[in-house]
Order: structure tokens, then C-alpha cells, then sequence
């Protein structure tokens, strides 16, 4: 009897927990959709039926008339920003509201993790951010042209040694392979040849740290974002000690030879090493038109920043750039084998300007090439949606008719759907067509830039954007200035996504042909 009782009264607590959980919008007075208990809007996600995008997408449709709806991720309640008006107020107008993003790893497990810029917080965030900003000025960026079109002339030329008129290719594989050479000498100063050595060990940390896809991974994430107490007492870490320890080492490898050497540093790990140590390398005006200092002394970076700081904003770079740059660089491909008309276009372009690809300015403003690359990044952006935190209290004001206000609290989360902006057809006529004539000169003045956010929203967007553009720019230009890239048998038409990514990807590989261009 006492049994019974007991069970009957843990069947009453649960569903009174879970009843308060999953009525956190509705005593707010917000609309959701149909959640399911425990899982939240995550169910299908978990079991692998859809796709993290398609879930955002799809809450994002449940109405089209409301600035707003609430979500559960698990049992975490979540509020997605629908108005573009409405995320220009959030997150730019009411940015102090707003300043930090929801804790995503226990920073006590994984040390990369802990003192990069996106998991900083309040102070210590505009701190670093006003560090680390000069690394990507317009002279900064220039100086990083010639190495990036050296690692993109060499990934041509080991395709044109390829036997055969068309080279099959799978474009995860052969870009992340591409991003690691570039990126590993423009970050780190280091040298590889992942293409030749298939077996390098910077693409396989690459590889290792940005695997989201793989189960386990994703478990872990959860667990740290839904669970962080769970995930701390077992001492799961999501990138691991190995990984850890390969780029930190790195950078104190770097800071040995600096203090032994003295040795003039190009990368960006050594500019910020030699700022430290007070040399002022990067004390200049950045570019950057955000709410955070725009002026940066060596000797503040030098009171500052620690191996660790550097290490772990580094590692972000590489990371980020690794996943992104290499899923940009896939999906423009297809979308250029799919659409002839269009890489002929580009080609032509390119072409026409074959005599100025180590120019910065030629480089950074072919036209056609700006609007094939903002096209793609509109219809397949590697971020489906971006977070806040609420860090002061806050109040929606209502607007439209049936709205009340809306009283978020500290530790409250938005989500802003980039992902479903981008597809959506109030802001987009046909969003399903890659059509790069949407940001004709013309026509992108007709485009509602809170619409449009495949670097993120406000201060807290992308500190890399420019940096990312630069990679994917050199890469076409080299690229198809020999190439024509085609379907071929093994292409997937229409493009799978995967189910298990937590950002956009094509599924487990895109295999393309590039056809060597008859060169008169």
C-alpha cells in the first residue's frame, strides 16, 4: 500500500514539474505550438527525422501573423523572434538587455571553450572583443591575401595534376582540406598540405573538434546546455584533452620562439603574442562600427591577455572557420553545377579580371561574385538560428492587435530563426530559387537587413565576416579560372541535408566533378 502510494505521489510531483515547465509561455501569455513533454520541440531532432533548420523552420511557420512564439528545447523555454523589427530592437536598439549568449559548454571542462568571445560575458566580452577586433582591419585582411591565394593556387594545381578531363570530388572533404592549409598559416603560421598528406594532423583536430555530427558529441552538448550539472559531475568535456592540449601548445610553441628569437610575426596568434609583450602591433583603428571600444593598446592587451585567452579565441577562429568557410564553399558548388547560366556569368567575370586576383580592393568588390556568395549564404546560412541571453529585465511592448506585454527575466533566452527569415517568402519571392539577382546593386536596397543575418545580428555578430568572405572570394577566383564545376552521376539533385548536424550541412558527402576549362 505504502508503495503505491509512494508511486502515485512521484506520478503527481512529475506531472505538476512538467506542467509548470510547459506552461511557461502560456502564463506569459505567449503562443506555442504543440510541445511534447520531456523532449519540448526537440523530439524529432533527437531522433534524427528532421534537421535542426527544418525544426527552427518549422515552429517558425506554426503562425504568420506574430511577432513572436515560444519554443522548449527539452525543457528549456525559448522565445522565437519572427519580426525583423522586433530583432533590430533586441539585439542592436536594447543590446544591454541582451549582451551575452546562453552558456553552451561548462567553461571548467573545456578550457578552449571558456575565453573565447562567444561564450564571454558582460565586461569581460567587450574586454576581449576590443582585443581581438584589430585582427581583421581592412590592412590586416589585405596583408593575408597573398598566402590565402598561395594555398588556393596550390589546391588548384594538385587537381590539375589529377588524371581524366573531370576530377570527381567530395566537397566536404576537399574544402575543410582547403580551409586547414589557409587557415592554419593565416591564424598560426604554420604550413600544411592536407590535399598531399591525407593524413595531416591540423585537419584531423579540425575534423575532431568541429564533429557535431558524430552522436556523442551531440549528447554531450545537450547535456551541457539542458544538464550542466549532470555534464560537470561526470567530467564530459566536449572537445576533449587531446584537442586541448594540440592548440594550446601551439601557442605556447609560438611564445618560446618569440621570446627566443625575436622573429617578426605575420599570423594572427603571433600578432596578438607580440601585442601582448607590449610591441603595440595592433594598436590601430578598427573597422568595426560596433558598440564596444574601437581602440586597442598593447600594453592593455598585455595586462590582459593570457596564453589561454589567446589559445582559446584561436582555436574559435580555426574552428568556425573549418565548419563554415568549408560548408560555403559546398554549397556555392552545387549551386553552380546546378545553374550553368550562373557560373558562366561568374566565370565571365572572373575572367575579365584574371590580371588583378592578387589586388585586395579588385579581390574584395567583383560585383557578380559579391551577389552569387551573399546568395548562397542567404539560402544556405552555416548558422540556422543565434541566441541571447537576458541579462537585464525586459519588456516586449505589444503592437498588434491580441498582444500583451511581455515580461522577460534574467536567464530568459531568445532565438532569432535566421535560417527561416532567410526562406521566408515575405522577404524572399520564390526562396527556394538561388537566384544571386536579389543582390543586384538594384535590388539589395530592397532587402530587409534584419532579414538577412548570415553573420549574425548586432554587436555580437561574426568578428570574423570579412576574414570568411575573403577565403570563399579567393577560392572561386582560383578555382574556376580553370575549373568548370558539373553534376555527376553520384550528385545528390535535390541537396540532402543532414539530420544529425546541429548547423547547416549537406549530408555525408556532395560529390561534384570539376571539369578542366580548355584555356586558350
Amino acid at each position: 500500500m505504502l508503495g503505491t502510494t509512494t508511486s502515485i505521489c512521484s506520478v503527481f510531483i512529475l506531472f505538476i514539474l512538467l506542467l509548470r515547465i510547459y506552461t511557461y509561455w502560456y502564463r506569459k501569455k505567449v503562443k506555442t505550438g504543440h510541445v511534447t513533454p520531456i523532449f519540448g520541440d526537440t523530439l524529432y531532432v533527437l531522433l534524427g527525422i528532421e534537421s535542426f533548420p527544418e525544426m527552427i523552420q518549422k515552429i517558425y511557420n506554426k503562425s504568420q501573423d506574430i511577432r513572436y512564439i515560444g519554443t522548449y528545447q527539452l525543457h528549456m523555454p525559448l522565445l522565437l523572434i519572427r519580426s525583423p523589427e522586433l530583432i533590430k530592437e533586441m539585439c542592436v536598439r536594447d543590446f544591454d538587455h541582451f549582451l551575452d549568449h546562453r552558456p553552451m559548454i561548462n567553461e571548467d571542462l573545456d578550457k578552449l571553450w571558456a575565453k573565447n568571445l562567444s561564450s564571454l560575458k558582460g565586461n569581460s566580452w567587450k574586454k576581449s572583443r576590443s582585443a581581438f577586433s584589430p585582427s581583421f582591419t581592412g590592412s590586416k585582411l589585405k596583408s593575408m591575401l597573398p598566402s590565402t591565394c598561395r594555398a588556393a593556387e596550390s589546391f588548384v594545381q594538385y587537381f590539375l595534376s589529377r588524371v581524366g578531363d573531370v576530377v570527381e570530388v567530395d566537397c566536404k572533404d576537399i574544402y575543410s582540406r582547403y580551409v586547414t592549409n589557409s587557415v592554419a598559416s593565416l591564424i598560426y603560421g604554420i604550413q600544411t598540405d592536407s590535399l598531399v598528406d591525407q593524413t595531416n594532423e591540423f585537419h584531423y583536430m579540425g575534423r575532431e573538434a568541429s564533429g557535431v555530427n558524430n552522436m556523442k558529441k551531440r549528447i554531450v552538448l545537450f547535456l551541457h546546455q539542458l544538464f550542466p550539472e549532470i555534464a560537470k559531475f561526470f567530467q564530459m568535456s566536449f572537445f576533449g584533452k587531446e584537442i586541448d592540449d594540440f592548440f594550446i601548445n601551439i601557442v605556447k610553441h609560438k611564445m618560446k620562439l618569440l621570446e627566443e628569437e625575436n622573429m617578426k610575426q605575420t599570423d594572427i596568434v603571433g600578432l596578438l603574442l607580440e601585442a601582448r609583450m607590449g610591441q603595440d602591433t595592433l594598436a590601430e583603428e578598427t573597422d568595426q562600427t560596433h558598440a564596444v571600444e574601437n581602440r586597442v593598446k598593447g600594453k592593455d592587451i598585455h595586462q590582459y591577455l593570457t596564453d589561454i585567452d589567446i589559445a582559446s579565441q584561436a582555436f574559435v577562429y580555426f574552428n568556425a572557420s573549418y565548419e563554415t568557410i568549408s560548408s560555403t564553399l559546398s554549397f556555392m558548388s552545387y549551386e553552380l553545377a546546378v545553374n550553368p547560366e550562373i557560373q558562366n556569368k561568374l566565370i565571365q567575370e572572373i575572367d575579365n579580371n584574371k590580371d588583378l586576383t592578387q589586388n585586395f580592393d579588385a579581390v574584395m568588390e567583383m560585383p557578380y561574385l559579391d551577389m552569387v556568395i551573399s546568395e548562397t549564404l542567404r539560402k544556405w546560412p552555416n548558422t540556422p538560428a543565434t541566441d541571447r541571453f537576458v541579462t537585464k529585465p525586459y519588456t516586449i511592448q505589444p503592437t498588434l492587435p491580441g498582444e500583451e506585454p511581455v515580461h522577460l527575466e534574467i536567464g530568459d533566452n531568445i532565438l532569432v530563426p535566421i535560417f527561416a527569415l532567410h526562406r521566408d517568402p515575405k522577404y524572399y519571392a520564390d526562396p527556394e530559387r538561388f537566384d544571386p539577382e536579389r543582390f543586384s546593386p538594384e535590388n539589395r536596397k530592397n532587402i530587409n537587413p534584419f532579414a538577412y543575418l548570415p553573420f549574425g545580428v548586432g554587436p555580437r555578430r561574426c568578428l570574423g565576416m570579412r576574414f570568411a568572405l575573403l577565403q570563399i572570394k579567393v577560392a572561386f577566383i582560383h578555382i574556376l579560372s580553370k575549373f568548370e564545376i558539373v553534376p555527376v552521376e553520384k550528385t545528390d539533385i535535390p541537396l540532402k541535408i543532414s539530420r544529425l548536424s546541429l548547423t547547416l550541412t549537406s549530408g555525408e558527402s556532395l560529390t561534384l566533378g570539376l571539369k578542366k576549362r580548355i584555356q586558350r
